[in-house]
């Protein structure tokens, strides 16, 4: 594990304690598991990593859905400014473009480490909308989508969620699989999560059968895995379906993320902070 990635697990750590308020023999449970996880898992990757400290948290902190309310706060913040998203795509002189771009923008609303305050969320994403992609690759992207048979795109958090279903709605494809996470786990979405946004309207929904915040295969549902090997386009939304997924060499496979730490950044040869819509395999 590198130096900043501790850190940032810790901060999630001190997050979840602050917001809970246990009682200090709950906390000092708690604190002295994760202690140990560490130890333990010092060479996990970090979805692994990620993934058994929010089941050790919802366990020691009683809480089955440690978000559940900013989740649906961030759906209904976003669906209330959906004509203004909508207006910004239909008047651009390139709709899938923008509508990419502002799926990636989505991708800022994050209550982990990195989380801004619901009062900024709106303030940022319009200042990001005049802002260019590091890497685009949303012309090959549009071009594989309108040749292909199906289209498996990879969600992850609520509130951005919101942009997946305008993007979704742009490219107005008629086979369009999206998935989620199988259980609760950060602010990643769930079913529950997704159809509080009325995507289900748009297009099927499946969970990929685990509690990971980020897509690992070994531990995918069958029927996950049946769509992930059969889709013609696979759209993965998000830092940690990247962290996931940056070994598969499928050159079907489209990224669509902001960088958000400075370790990330460097494997993708971008800055902190900066917007990519990118192919697993370069060419």
């Amino acid at each position: 594990m590198k130096q900043e990635c501790f850190f940032c697990h810790t901060k999630t750590v001190e997050k979840l304690i602050r917001k809970f308020n246990p009682s200090p023999e709950v906390a000092e449970d708690f604190l002295r598991s994760i202690n140990r996880l560490f130890g333990e898992e010092w060479e996990t990757t970090n979805p692994y990593l990620a993934t058994k400290i929010h089941r050790l948290a919802k366990e020691k902190l009683s809480v089955n859905d440690l978000y559940r309310e900013e989740k649906e706060s961030a759906n209904r913040m976003l669906l209330d400014h959906y004509d203004l998203w909508k207006k910004l795509v239909s008047e651009s002189p390139n709709p899938f473009q923008t509508a990419a771009k502002l799926a990636v923008i989505g991708n800022v609303i994050d209550y982990g480490a990195h989380s801004l305050d619901e009062d900024d969320i709106i303030t940022q994403i319009k200042s990001l909308t005049s802002g260019e992609l590091a890497v685009d690759e949303t012309a090959e992207l549009f071009k594989r989508i309108q040749e292909a048979q199906s289209v498996l795109y990879i969600g992850d958090n609520a509130g951005e969620i919101v942009f997946d279903k305008l993007f979704i709605e742009t490219i107005d494809h008629p086979n369009i699989t999206f998935a989620v996470r199988g259980y609760p786990v950060i602010n990643d979405i769930t079913v529950d999560d997704a159809k509080q946004t009325g995507i289900d309207k748009l297009c099927k929904i499946i969970d990929n059968g685990y509690d990971a915040p980020s897509t690992l295969l070994e531990h995918c549902s069958p029927e996950f895995m049946e769509a992930y090997n059969s889709a013609d386009v696979i759209i993965a939304k998000g830092q940690g379906n990247f962290e996931g997924l940056m070994d598969e060499q499928k050159d079907n496979l489209f990224f669509m993320l902001m960088a958000k730490c400075d370790p990330i950044a460097g494997m993708l040869g971008v800055k902190k902070g900066d917007m990519l819509v990118r192919k697993a395999v370069k060419g």
